[in-house]
């Protein structure tokens, strides 16, 4: 919702809680709107006051607690879901939500009393079985399987409990070296999902494509209208990209600002304003990046980025798919840093096909169109090298691992920040983490997960036939 518009809904739903304030939804859409336009004061007031309307019980805490963990009030939505609750004793939904959140914030032992109490009265449960399974490593007679297994041949479950099954059995079997079972159950829930979505991976081709031919070269130098150096960390998911995150959000002089959408929805808006002719198609858009300016897209993107910010001198923007848009980085902010982290093609393309990624990233769910969505990123990669030589640091998944401390200096030394012993605790750090990776990166590291697509060598053929023939190297 661009700026105008928030000002008008925040318009509409004064005027209503004018009448009534004490209605929940306007208090709700208060305090979104106010958050969208950066009075995020404001809106945390809205939501206190959501929070505490006469009536609204565990479903309003419910969704005060939700707003919450957008808004990356998370010690908030704690209190909010615990009041829900209270108020709503052994509720699953519930239950489910406080242990996603714990996960969040690295309590793993208060997530699995959680996902245990749903399993205590919904044994079946897809998500609370899914879930306590990631907490950590299976091991033989733990029992996830064998609740995961029963639950499928119960059935027939809907769809997406069929889905969440699946990946979660592949994990477990996974962890248990089962590696035929592991990839059976990839393949089949990975196909359930892909045949829920619209996609056409010819369109993502083509918009790569508008993309390079709109910046056949990138200016030298642009005007610096803010100052700002943000740390932008770019590639495709699964790739170590928190890992990078983790670690420089670990420095003192750092704030991690999670996986923001802000720069996209700056660039849109400033597209609208450009074009004036409202949104455009996916084509329309990459045809449109080449001819904008910086300035516009970095004042929308800080405010949009605001409530995200934080108080310390440096931030981290972890957007992976922000790789589509190095060039427009730098006209919009001259000093960025942009950290590109690479894994080795058939491991990040593995460790990709392996994750379930609600709403977002559809390529990831067929082999094809997985490899095919790879060679687009690589050949864009290529190019912002070519027109930005030396701007875009590549980071190697596979070089921290192996050379922790040199890898890490390198990085800090990039982006311009002192090297910091911190940074190499960076699974001490206790920041909330919303992705896939929520509890790998509260590890230490190590060097199992290197070769783990190696025992998938002949189901991955596809994906390295696919490479090969547009000349990535895979060995």
């Amino acid at each position: 919702m661009a700026a105008g518009e928030n000002e008008e809904a925040l318009r509409l739903v004064d005027e209503r809680l004018a009448v009534d304030s004490t209605d929940l939804r306007c208090l709700l859409q208060r305090a979104e709107s106010l958050l969208a336009l950066g009075r995020k004061d404001d809106a945390l007031a809205a939501a206190e006051a959501a929070a505490n309307a006469p009536g609204g019980g565990a479903a309003a805490l419910d969704a005060v607690g939700t707003f919450y963990v957008y808004a990356q009030e998370h010690a908030r939505a704690r209190r909010a879901y615990d009041r829900a609750l209270a108020a709503a004793p052994g509720d699953a939904l519930l239950l489910t939500r406080r242990a996603l959140l714990h996960r969040y914030l690295g309590d793993f032992e208060l997530a699995a009393q959680d996902y245990d109490a749903v399993l205590a009265q919904r044994p079946a449960d897809a998500e609370a079985l899914k879930g306590r399974a990631e907490l950590q490593q299976q091991t033989t007679g733990h029992g996830s399987v064998a609740a995961m297994e029963a639950a499928l041949a119960a059935g027939p479950p809907s769809t997406e409990d069929r889905v969440t099954l699946h990946f979660g059995l592949a994990k477990c079997y996974a962890d248990l070296g089962d590696h035929a079972a592991s990839w059976r159950h990839l393949v089949a829930g990975n196909g359930l999902e892909r045949t829920r979505l619209q996609y056409d991976s010819g369109l993502d081709r083509a918009v790569i494509e508008r993309i390079v031919a709109g910046f056949p070269s990138v200016e030298a130098s642009w005007p610096d209208v803010t100052g700002e150096r943000p740390i932008f960390i770019v590639g495709l998911p699964r790739t170590g990209t928190t890992l990078v995150e983790q670690i420089l959000g670990s420095h003192s002089q750092v704030h991690a600002a999670g996986e923001a959408l802000a720069l996209s929805e700056a660039i849109s808006a400033a597209l609208e304003r450009k074009t004036r002719v409202g949104a455009l198609d996916w084509l329309g858009f990459a045809d449109s990046l080449g001819g904008l300016d910086g300035e516009p897209i970095a004042r929308e993107y800080l405010a949009r980025l605001q409530i995200r910010r934080g108080s310390k001198p440096r931030f981290v923007d972890k957007q992976t798919l922000n790789f589509n848009y190095c060039a427009l980085i730098f006209r919009a902010f001259p000093q960025a840093r942009v950290v590109h982290v690479t894994r080795h093609p058939l491991a990040a393309c593995y460790a990709i096909y392996k994750t379930r990624f609600p709403g977002t990233f559809p390529f990831s769910y067929h082999l094809t169109e997985l490899a095919d969505y790879y060679v687009g990123y690589r050949r864009l990669m290529a190019h912002w090298h070519r027109v930005l030589p030396g701007r875009i640091l590549d980071l190697a998944y596979e070089d921290i691992v192996t050379a922790q401390e040199p890898t890490t200096r390198r990085l800090l030394e990039y982006v311009g920040l002192a090297y910091e012993p911190a940074c190499l605790e960076f699974h001490r750090n206790t920041r909330a983490i919303m992705t896939a990776s929520s509890v790998q990166v509260r590890q230490p590291l190590y060097e199992g997960s290197l070769d783990q697509w190696r025992h998938y060598a002949a189901e991955l053929a596809p994906v390295r036939d696919r490479l090969q023939a547009a000349g990535i190297a895979v060995d």
